[in-house]
């Protein structure tokens, strides 16, 4: 008798215990609950990307600032580079202009001028100067003895934009 109570009580435990754990399970596995847990996870994963997205979207506008900003001093080293070569341009003329032979004519006579001797004018050959060091090379002699730019300015007799030209087209290597 007493197995049969000792069997009857182990078999109501498992029973309670199948009930309970079977409420359990049905708790657990029930659709909206599911479906809960889902919407919660979709939910921080679309927070997270959001917050990526802002993120990034900040990162290139910033590097779109910073590309503008380049494109600017890019678009001013032209201006600047293109007013040096009207200026090496209007030199080359000039020099070409200075060393063009005088054309001779034939001395015209005036009747008040017959006494006088013809003077005709013949070009001088003038030694060209030894050529001086470049602009280019004594600015980067000067930065690669540490001077500021002004300092390299001064001693070249060059404008701030030409010394500031120079330098940006040849970084120090």
């Amino acid at each position: 008798m007493d197995l049969v109570i000792a069997v009857l009580v182990v078999v109501a435990v498992q029973l309670v215990m199948f009930l309970y754990m079977r409420g359990r399970i049905h708790q657990e596995l029930n659709a909206t609950s599911l479906l809960k847990d889902v919407q919660d996870e979709v939910d921080g994963m679309v927070r997270e990307l959001n917050l990526s997205a802002e993120r990034n979207i900040g990162l290139l506008e910033a590097r779109i600032d910073e590309l503008e900003g380049l494109l600017a001093q890019a678009d001013q080293k032209v201006i600047l580079l293109s007013r040096e070569l009207e200026r090496r341009e209007k030199t080359a003329e000039t020099y070409s202009q200075l060393k063009r032979p005088v054309v001779e004519s034939e001395p015209v006579e005036a009747p008040e001028l017959a006494s006088q001797p013809v003077v005709e004018w013949k070009s001088v050959s003038v030694p060209e100067p030894v050529a001086p060091r470049t602009l280019k090379e004594r600015v980067l002699a000067l930065r690669d003895q540490d001077l500021d730019l002004g300092s390299i300015v001064t001693a070249t007799g060059a404008t701030r934009a030409e010394v500031e030209l120079i330098l940006s087209l040849n970084p120090r290597g």
